[in-house]
């Protein structure tokens, strides 16, 4: 298994390090003292995961054996967590916001093999009960969405100054099997990429009726992407952009009139990720 490392929450440039005794060393040893920084935009990022090159992105993201679940949710503290999975083995430690009252962290769980993220966050439009992405979300309850996005990377433990609120567990146990806790999670795992091919072909088919509809004019277009965009939930916002770009791009429309499509809750991180789309536009419609 490999850790891959990013300088910043901006960077796309992975460097790779194999999880050797030394390496290992180093991360419980940030862990357990974080690091000590006053911009959370500059936080160092990981992901414990093979990759097949040195872009961050969907497609270069190989395998894991260790699930990275990132908590933010006022009704679920680390303490039940803890309750919750003190038979398996995982790291926890609280986040960069964490006041020493809020219920923010993130848990390292530790996998009994190692899994293609592929299939492993394969999110199904429809299907939901084959799909590994919305099984996950249901047995994980309370966990950011964002924990199940393919190419999602976390902050490495950090605190805004010296003594700052900070707690840790380290918890040794067995090895958590996705299969055998996950009801139908085994199933969807290994039928998922079927559907996805099947939902792509009917998208096609139903893209091609909409540019025969739209003849063009791709008013109705943007103002359902505009609508859609609003609608979106806190919590899901950022993750349906990309869904919106590729039906978009698939009905005719280009990157730089979806660009101009504004939600009232764009932020840095919107604009940001509006930006890397420019370079898969090509792709993400097909």
């Amino acid at each position: 298994m490999q850790v891959q490392l990013i300088n910043n929450q901006f960077d796309s440039d992975m460097k790779c390090k194999e999880l050797d005794k030394t390496v290992q060393k180093k991360i419980l040893e940030c862990v357990t003292k974080p690091i000590v920084i006053n911009d959370k935009a500059n936080i160092p990022q990981w992901k414990f995961c093979t990759v097949k090159g040195s872009k961050r992105c969907t497609d270069n993201m190989g395998s894991t054996n260790i699930l990275i679940l990132d908590y933010d949710d006022t009704n679920y503290t680390f303490k039940e967590f803890e309750h919750q999975f003190q038979e398996y083995q995982y790291i926890l430690h609280t986040s960069y916001s964490y006041n020493g009252t809020n219920s923010k962290f993130r848990v390292l769980l530790f996998l009994d093999k190692e899994y293609e993220i592929d299939r492993m966050f394969c999110k199904l439009n429809e299907h939901n009960h084959l799909s590994p992405y919305h099984l996950l979300l249901t047995y994980f309850q309370h966990v950011d969405p964002a924990s199940f996005v393919k190419a999602q990377f976390f902050k490495v433990p950090a605190v805004a100054y010296e003594n700052a609120p900070y707690y840790k567990n380290i918890h040794s146990g067995k090895l958590f099997n996705l299969f055998e806790n996950i009801v139908g999670y085994e199933m969807g795992y290994s039928r998922c990429k079927d559907i996805e091919k099947q939902q792509h072909k009917e998208s096609v088919a139903r893209a091609a009726v909409m540019r025969t509809q739209f003849n063009g004019d791709m008013t109705r277009a943007i103002e359902y992407v505009k609508r859609k965009m609003e609608e979106a939930p806190p919590g899901m916002r950022h993750n349906s952009i990309f869904g919106l770009a590729a039906w978009f791009s698939k009905v005719g429309g280009d990157y730089f009139t979806f660009s101009q499509i504004k939600p009232s809750w764009a932020d840095k991180k919107y604009d940001n990720q509006i930006k890397r789309l420019q370079k898969e536009w090509d792709k993400i419609g097909k």
